[in-house]
């Protein structure tokens, strides 16, 4: 423990060191002004200061106040913000998500901002999505600020483009795993230098696209989508999740998916592989910043329902400190976030005619990697400009999405692991010994699921259910209308 405490002070103070840089560069600010200190996770950026000065510029202007911006890298992200609760470290604003932001609510970590959302964060608290709210609320009190984007992001299937229309496929017909062995085959046979779908390690929703939703992406239990009872079952005790697996093992032998698919991560892609087919998960309307963020055309068809859950509406929040020694103006910067275009806008796409040129049609261009926001974790994405490629309605077709999501009869809860610590990690060391092998058909999972289920009910999952289950039913019943 001691080891691990000093690692992570070790991260913290060098990390800092690069924010007291920050801290001397805005120290011709006028006297007496507040200055949020604000951390976010992404690859700090060569041009950062700039953009902190912009900003700046125009938080003076409008708000009286300015913000010492600073980015973490992605590896390093959630040590640096564990590491900053642990020894007390003065910050105001931090990015955090799902588990991380429940277990610091549980710990004091986050400031409660029920009370501010009637007056600093009132014009936030009604662009964002009343579902978000809901989503992020602990114990009928609010703790961070969702970013305002889709409500749901159900499992897409991400096609090559070039492919898709030398073959003239419809990619509509292609929406469940079973339906892809013809589209794979063919691909196999007339286009062998491509892998026909490529699989990683990552943590897919498989089960969503046969109606099922986690409670939490690190434990194998489920409950149906479309069922009010909210009952929790092991999913891989599914006979229509046997199926899946089955059919994703066939997959695998026919050399339709590559073979390291199990060890592979999201982020090592190889410069000179083809894919045909790819998974991801998001709303509409993405084929344009996968086509970006993948390096070649792509089309995107959803291939599981769209359910508002949890999980979605805390996978991005921007919380204040509960030590913060300026809370109203850290909700204001939350609120300029979520209803100021200009704010908006700086931090996702940098300086215009520095980091970016606008179009025609007033779209982004972007002429300069000299500084990228990470859109999902920075506030309000219908006040953003599009990008160029991107529908010129793009956040049209997101409202009509939202509309349409489907929302969880466990929106807004969030489980209690505090009872079993000891069966959580037993759990959740054994399915991830097994999971990435039996999602990407590298084991037969006839052989492997019962062997998973027998060690996962030695060590007390059954157990775990039924506190979990507990849980549920008291929640539901708080919550009847």
């Amino acid at each position: 423990m001691r080891r691990r405490f000093a690692l992570l002070l070790a991260l913290l103070m060098a990390v800092t060191a690069v924010g007291c840089t920050r801290h001397e560069e805005t120290a011709d600010l006028p006297e007496n002004t507040v200055v949020l200190s604000y951390y976010t996770i992404g690859e700090p950026d060569a041009d950062l200061a700039l953009v902190n000065d912009a900003l700046n510029r125009l938080l003076l202007e409008k708000y009286g106040f300015a913000v010492n911006y600073q980015k973490v890298g992605w590896n390093d992200y959630e040590k640096f913000l564990t590491a900053m609760v642990n020894t007390n470290q003065p910050f105001d604003i931090a990015f955090t998500w799902t588990d991380n932001y429940q277990t610091n609510v549980k710990a004091g970590t986050w400031l409660d901002l029920t009370p501010y959302m009637q007056a600093e964060g009132a014009e936030m608290y009604r662009a964002v999505d009343e579902k978000l709210w809901k989503g992020v609320q602990i114990d009928g009190k609010i703790w961070g600020v969702p970013t305002n984007k889709e409500l749901a992001v159900p499992l897409q299937f991400v096609f090559c483009r070039e492919l898709v229309e030398k073959y003239g496929i419809d990619v509509s017909n292609y929406r469940t795993f079973h339906s892809l062995m013809p589209l794979l085959k063919m691909i196999a046979e007339n286009e062998p230098e491509y892998i026909p779908l490529f699989l990683d390690s990552s943590r897919y929703d498989l089960m969503s696209t046969l109606g099922y939703e986690y409670i939490t992406e690190t434990l194998p239990l489920v409950i149906r989508s479309d069922s009010d009872e909210c009952r929790l079952v092991n999913g891989f005790e599914c006979e229509e999740v046997r199926s899946l697996l089955r059919t994703m093992r066939r997959y695998y032998q026919a050399g339709y998916i590559n073979s390291d698919a199990s060890i592979r991560t999201y982020f090592s892609r190889f410069s000179d592989e083809k894919v045909f087919l790819r998974l991801a998960s998001g709303g509409p309307d993405i084929d344009a910043s996968l086509s970006e963020s993948f390096g070649y055309g792509v089309i995107a068809v959803q291939a599981a329902k769209s359910v508002a859950t949890t999980a979605s509406a805390r996978a991005a929040v921007m919380a204040v400190s509960a030590c913060s020694e300026h809370p109203k103006e850290a909700v204001q910067f939350l609120n300029a976030l979520n209803t100021d275009p200009e704010i908006r806008n700086l931090l996702n796409f940098g300086i215009e005619n520095v980091h970016y040129v606008l179009t025609e049609q007033g779209q982004v261009r972007s002429i300069s990697d000299g500084y990228q926001g990470v859109s999902y974790t920075q506030g309000n994405w219908f006040i953003l400009r599009t990008r160029e490629g991107e529908s010129l309605n793009r956040w049209e077709a997101f409202g009509k999405f939202n509309d349409a999501a489907q929302e969880s009869n466990l929106l807004g809860f969030m489980p209690d692991y505090s009872a079993h610590t000891e069966i959580l990690e037993d759990v959740t060391r054994i399915y991830e010994k097994y999971y990435s092998a039996l999602i990407t058909g590298t084991v037969d999972p006839d052989i492997y699921v019962p062997k998973m289920n027998q060690e996962l009910t030695a060590v007390g999952l059954d157990t775990l259910r039924q506190d979990l289950q507990s849980q549920i039913d008291a929640w539901l019943a708080g919550n009847e209308v």
